[in-house]
Protein backbone atom coordinates (compact mmCIF):
# COMPACT_ATOMS: atom_id res chain seq x y z
CA UNK A 1 0.00 0.00 0.00
CA UNK A 2 1.17 3.20 -0.62
CA UNK A 3 2.89 5.31 2.60
CA UNK A 4 1.18 8.23 4.70
CA UNK A 5 2.57 10.50 2.08
CA UNK A 6 1.24 9.09 -1.08
CA UNK A 7 -3.08 9.71 -1.42
CA UNK A 8 -5.03 8.40 -4.22
CA UNK A 9 -7.05 10.80 -5.99
CA UNK A 10 -8.75 9.04 -8.94
CA UNK A 11 -7.58 5.62 -10.85
CA UNK A 12 -10.15 4.82 -13.53
CA UNK A 13 -10.14 2.23 -16.53
CA UNK A 14 -11.89 0.55 -19.00
CA UNK A 15 -13.19 -2.92 -18.67
CA UNK A 16 -11.66 -3.52 -22.15
CA UNK A 17 -7.91 -3.10 -21.20
CA UNK A 18 -6.28 -5.97 -20.06
CA UNK A 19 -2.33 -6.23 -18.38
CA UNK A 20 -1.90 -8.67 -21.48
CA UNK A 21 -2.66 -6.21 -24.55
CA UNK A 22 -0.46 -3.80 -22.91
CA UNK A 23 1.85 -4.08 -26.36
CA UNK A 24 -0.71 -2.39 -28.22
CA UNK A 25 -0.94 0.58 -25.65
CA UNK A 26 0.97 3.77 -24.94
CA UNK A 27 1.54 4.88 -21.47
CA UNK A 28 1.87 8.48 -20.56
CA UNK A 29 3.40 9.66 -16.71
CA UNK A 30 3.54 13.02 -15.52
CA UNK A 31 5.61 13.12 -12.37
CA UNK A 32 6.16 16.42 -10.33
CA UNK A 33 7.18 16.55 -5.86
CA UNK A 34 3.55 17.24 -6.09
CA UNK A 35 2.36 14.35 -7.49
CA UNK A 36 2.37 11.75 -9.84
CA UNK A 37 0.21 10.64 -12.85
CA UNK A 38 -0.48 8.06 -15.52
CA UNK A 39 -2.86 7.86 -18.52
CA UNK A 40 -2.88 5.17 -20.85
CA UNK A 41 -3.89 4.96 -24.41
CA UNK A 42 -5.12 2.02 -26.17
CA UNK A 43 -3.89 2.15 -29.87
CA UNK A 44 -5.14 -1.15 -31.11
CA UNK A 45 -8.59 0.66 -30.45
CA UNK A 46 -7.66 4.50 -30.46
CA UNK A 47 -8.96 5.44 -27.38
CA UNK A 48 -7.76 7.08 -24.35
CA UNK A 49 -8.87 3.84 -21.71
CA UNK A 50 -7.52 4.52 -18.19
CA UNK A 51 -6.11 7.40 -15.87
CA UNK A 52 -4.16 7.50 -12.32
CA UNK A 53 -3.36 10.17 -10.18
CA UNK A 54 -2.04 9.98 -6.54
CA UNK A 55 -0.98 13.28 -4.77
CA UNK A 56 2.07 13.29 -2.55
CA UNK A 57 2.74 15.78 0.21
CA UNK A 58 5.73 16.63 2.33
CA UNK A 59 8.00 15.72 -0.34
CA UNK A 60 10.11 18.70 -0.36
CA UNK A 61 13.59 18.00 -2.20
CA UNK A 62 14.96 15.28 -4.52
CA UNK A 63 16.08 12.68 -2.04
CA UNK A 64 12.66 12.23 -0.69
CA UNK A 65 11.13 11.86 -3.94
CA UNK A 66 13.68 9.44 -4.83
CA UNK A 67 12.94 7.41 -1.52
CA UNK A 68 9.11 7.75 -2.05
CA UNK A 69 9.22 6.69 -6.09
CA UNK A 70 11.42 3.55 -5.12
CA UNK A 71 8.84 2.36 -2.71
CA UNK A 72 5.74 3.78 -4.55
CA UNK A 73 6.29 2.54 -8.59
CA UNK A 74 6.37 -1.10 -7.94
CA UNK A 75 3.07 -0.92 -6.60
CA UNK A 76 0.92 0.04 -9.42
CA UNK A 77 0.83 -3.59 -11.56
CA UNK A 78 0.19 -1.11 -14.54
CA UNK A 79 3.21 0.48 -14.56
CA UNK A 80 5.36 -2.81 -14.63
CA UNK A 81 3.68 -3.44 -17.94
CA UNK A 82 5.82 -3.25 -21.51
CA UNK A 83 4.04 -0.94 -23.53
CA UNK A 84 4.31 0.35 -27.20
CA UNK A 85 5.78 3.30 -26.51
CA UNK A 86 6.46 5.31 -23.10
CA UNK A 87 6.66 9.13 -22.44
CA UNK A 88 6.92 10.89 -19.12
CA UNK A 89 6.60 14.40 -18.52
CA UNK A 90 8.77 15.96 -14.93
CA UNK A 91 7.83 19.09 -13.41
CA UNK A 92 10.24 21.66 -12.98
CA UNK A 93 10.62 25.44 -13.36
CA UNK A 94 14.23 24.47 -14.18
CA UNK A 95 14.16 25.51 -17.60
CA UNK A 96 14.78 27.97 -20.85
CA UNK A 97 13.78 28.06 -24.30
CA UNK A 98 16.62 28.76 -26.98
CA UNK A 99 16.04 29.06 -30.59
CA UNK A 100 17.63 25.94 -32.55
CA UNK A 101 19.38 28.30 -34.64
CA UNK A 102 21.58 29.77 -31.62
CA UNK A 103 21.75 26.46 -29.88
CA UNK A 104 24.61 24.09 -29.29
CA UNK A 105 24.66 20.69 -27.31
CA UNK A 106 28.27 21.56 -25.65
CA UNK A 107 27.11 25.14 -23.93
CA UNK A 108 23.48 23.74 -23.18
CA UNK A 109 24.33 23.86 -19.06
CA UNK A 110 25.40 27.44 -19.57
CA UNK A 111 22.17 28.95 -20.89
CA UNK A 112 20.64 27.56 -18.15
CA UNK A 113 22.52 29.10 -15.66
CA UNK A 114 21.79 32.54 -17.13
CA UNK A 115 18.47 32.30 -15.72
CA UNK A 116 19.09 29.34 -12.60
CA UNK A 117 20.73 27.80 -9.67
CA UNK A 118 22.32 24.87 -11.21
CA UNK A 119 24.42 22.11 -8.71
CA UNK A 120 26.40 18.87 -9.60
CA UNK A 121 23.13 16.77 -8.23
CA UNK A 122 21.48 18.26 -11.80
CA UNK A 123 21.38 16.58 -15.00
CA UNK A 124 20.87 18.28 -18.10
CA UNK A 125 18.78 17.60 -21.02
CA UNK A 126 17.08 19.67 -23.82
CA UNK A 127 13.90 19.02 -25.99
CA UNK A 128 13.25 19.76 -29.84
CA UNK A 129 10.52 21.73 -30.03
CA UNK A 130 9.80 21.23 -33.91
CA UNK A 131 6.63 23.85 -34.05
CA UNK A 132 8.54 26.27 -31.99
CA UNK A 133 11.95 25.37 -33.85
CA UNK A 134 13.98 26.14 -30.06
CA UNK A 135 15.66 23.64 -28.02
CA UNK A 136 13.91 23.29 -24.43
CA UNK A 137 16.78 23.15 -21.95
CA UNK A 138 15.62 21.73 -18.49
CA UNK A 139 17.49 20.18 -15.63
CA UNK A 140 16.43 16.98 -13.66
CA UNK A 141 17.79 15.57 -10.76
CA UNK A 142 20.48 12.94 -11.68
CA UNK A 143 18.79 10.67 -8.95
CA UNK A 144 15.74 10.89 -10.31
CA UNK A 145 16.80 10.62 -14.02
CA UNK A 146 18.38 7.18 -13.24
CA UNK A 147 15.49 5.88 -11.54
CA UNK A 148 13.45 6.87 -14.10
CA UNK A 149 15.34 5.33 -16.32
CA UNK A 150 15.93 1.80 -14.53
CA UNK A 151 12.38 1.31 -13.97
CA UNK A 152 11.22 2.74 -17.63
CA UNK A 153 14.21 1.53 -19.89
CA UNK A 154 12.44 2.16 -23.27
CA UNK A 155 11.06 5.90 -21.47
CA UNK A 156 11.60 9.36 -23.47
CA UNK A 157 11.78 12.05 -20.62
CA UNK A 158 10.92 15.50 -21.11
CA UNK A 159 10.09 18.76 -19.46
CA UNK A 160 6.44 19.73 -18.90
CA UNK A 161 6.74 22.74 -20.69
CA UNK A 162 7.75 21.19 -24.33
CA UNK A 163 4.62 19.10 -24.61
CA UNK A 164 2.58 22.08 -22.95
CA UNK A 165 3.85 24.64 -25.58
CA UNK A 166 3.99 22.02 -28.37
CA UNK A 167 0.01 21.28 -28.20
CA UNK A 168 -1.15 24.46 -27.60
CA UNK A 169 0.85 25.36 -30.87
CA UNK A 170 -0.29 22.61 -33.05
CA UNK A 171 -4.19 22.71 -31.86
CA UNK A 172 -3.89 26.41 -32.23
CA UNK A 173 -2.54 26.37 -35.57
CA UNK A 174 -4.97 28.27 -37.43
CA UNK A 175 -6.15 30.95 -35.19
CA UNK A 176 -6.39 34.59 -36.22
CA UNK A 177 -3.83 37.13 -35.93
CA UNK A 178 -4.91 37.96 -32.09
CA UNK A 179 -3.27 37.13 -29.06
CA UNK A 180 -4.59 34.52 -26.80
CA UNK A 181 -3.89 33.67 -23.61
CA UNK A 182 -3.07 29.73 -22.39
CA UNK A 183 -3.31 29.13 -18.32
CA UNK A 184 -1.86 26.12 -17.21
CA UNK A 185 -3.03 25.47 -13.48
CA UNK A 186 -0.93 23.24 -11.08
CA UNK A 187 -1.13 22.32 -7.85
CA UNK A 188 1.32 25.21 -6.67
CA UNK A 189 2.60 26.57 -9.70
CA UNK A 190 0.90 27.62 -13.44
CA UNK A 191 1.82 27.70 -16.31
CA UNK A 192 1.34 30.83 -18.47
CA UNK A 193 1.58 30.69 -22.75
CA UNK A 194 0.49 33.38 -24.64
CA UNK A 195 0.26 33.11 -28.26
CA UNK A 196 0.12 35.91 -31.34
CA UNK A 197 -1.34 34.15 -34.51
CA UNK A 198 0.34 30.54 -34.41
CA UNK A 199 3.68 32.39 -33.05
CA UNK A 200 5.16 32.03 -29.16
CA UNK A 201 4.89 35.68 -27.47
CA UNK A 202 5.65 34.18 -24.22
CA UNK A 203 5.85 30.96 -21.89
CA UNK A 204 6.44 31.49 -18.12
CA UNK A 205 5.81 29.45 -14.56
CA UNK A 206 5.00 31.21 -11.31
CA UNK A 207 4.83 29.55 -7.99
CA UNK A 208 1.71 31.13 -5.95
CA UNK A 209 0.40 29.63 -2.87
CA UNK A 210 -2.99 32.21 -2.78
CA UNK A 211 -5.77 33.63 -5.01
CA UNK A 212 -4.11 37.07 -4.98
CA UNK A 213 -0.58 35.59 -6.00
CA UNK A 214 -2.22 34.14 -9.09
CA UNK A 215 -4.34 36.77 -9.71
CA UNK A 216 -1.06 39.07 -9.12
CA UNK A 217 1.03 37.19 -11.51
CA UNK A 218 -1.33 36.80 -14.45
CA UNK A 219 -2.30 40.48 -14.33
CA UNK A 220 1.43 41.37 -14.35
CA UNK A 221 2.06 39.53 -17.43
CA UNK A 222 -0.73 40.85 -19.26
CA UNK A 223 0.24 44.24 -18.52
CA UNK A 224 4.16 43.63 -19.38
CA UNK A 225 2.34 42.77 -22.89
CA UNK A 226 -0.01 45.45 -22.95
CA UNK A 227 -3.20 43.19 -23.23
CA UNK A 228 -6.37 44.46 -21.53
CA UNK A 229 -7.79 41.83 -19.56
CA UNK A 230 -11.24 43.11 -20.00
CA UNK A 231 -10.47 41.95 -23.98
CA UNK A 232 -8.06 39.50 -24.10
CA UNK A 233 -9.30 35.44 -24.46
CA UNK A 234 -7.97 33.42 -21.65
CA UNK A 235 -8.36 29.31 -21.73
CA UNK A 236 -7.89 27.46 -18.69
CA UNK A 237 -6.93 24.34 -18.13
CA UNK A 238 -5.27 21.81 -15.24
CA UNK A 239 -6.47 21.50 -11.72
CA UNK A 240 -8.87 24.50 -11.28
CA UNK A 241 -12.69 24.42 -10.77
CA UNK A 242 -15.36 27.16 -11.58
CA UNK A 243 -16.49 26.69 -7.95
CA UNK A 244 -12.61 27.45 -6.52
CA UNK A 245 -11.61 30.98 -5.35
CA UNK A 246 -8.62 31.44 -8.02
CA UNK A 247 -11.78 31.10 -10.57
CA UNK A 248 -13.47 33.41 -9.01
CA UNK A 249 -10.90 36.25 -8.60
CA UNK A 250 -9.47 35.62 -11.98
CA UNK A 251 -13.15 36.15 -13.18
CA UNK A 252 -13.16 39.54 -11.15
CA UNK A 253 -10.37 40.80 -13.30
CA UNK A 254 -10.58 39.13 -16.70
CA UNK A 255 -13.91 38.37 -18.15
CA UNK A 256 -13.68 36.54 -21.58
CA UNK A 257 -12.40 33.04 -19.51
CA UNK A 258 -12.96 29.46 -20.62
CA UNK A 259 -11.97 26.04 -20.49
CA UNK A 260 -10.21 23.87 -22.85
CA UNK A 261 -11.91 21.40 -24.51
CA UNK A 262 -10.52 17.93 -25.20
CA UNK A 263 -9.68 17.67 -28.82
CA UNK A 264 -11.89 16.22 -30.56
CA UNK A 265 -9.25 14.22 -33.08
CA UNK A 266 -9.08 12.22 -30.44
CA UNK A 267 -11.65 9.44 -28.62
CA UNK A 268 -11.95 8.79 -25.01
CA UNK A 269 -13.63 6.26 -23.18
CA UNK A 270 -16.42 6.55 -20.70
CA UNK A 271 -14.38 6.85 -17.64
CA UNK A 272 -13.45 10.08 -18.89
CA UNK A 273 -17.24 11.46 -18.18
CA UNK A 274 -16.39 11.64 -14.61
CA UNK A 275 -14.02 14.39 -14.67
CA UNK A 276 -14.25 17.84 -15.94
CA UNK A 277 -12.22 18.00 -20.06
CA UNK A 278 -9.84 20.19 -19.43
CA UNK A 279 -8.09 18.30 -16.16
CA UNK A 280 -4.85 16.07 -17.01
CA UNK A 281 -4.78 18.25 -20.50
CA UNK A 282 -0.96 17.87 -20.77
CA UNK A 283 -0.81 14.31 -19.30
CA UNK A 284 -3.47 13.39 -21.87
CA UNK A 285 -1.57 15.31 -25.27
CA UNK A 286 1.34 14.13 -24.21
CA UNK A 287 1.30 10.72 -26.84
CA UNK A 288 0.01 13.48 -29.37
CA UNK A 289 2.10 16.84 -29.30
CA UNK A 290 4.24 15.64 -31.87
CA UNK A 291 7.47 15.52 -29.80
Amino acid sequence: MPGKNVHLSRSAFDKALEFKASKYYRLSIQLSQDGFSFCIYDNSRDKYSGIASWDFQEISNSYALHQLLKDFLPQNEWLSQTFEKTSIIFETPVSTLVPKALFTNEHAGDYLKFNHHLDQSLKINSDYLPLLEAENIWAIPQNISDLLSGVFPSAKIYHHSSSLIETILFQNKNKGADESVFVNVRKNWFDIVILKGNHLLLFNSFKYRTREDFIYFLIYVLEQLNLNPEEIDVTLMGEILKISSVYEITYKYVRNISFVRRHNNYQFSYIFDDFPEHFYFNLINLQQCGL
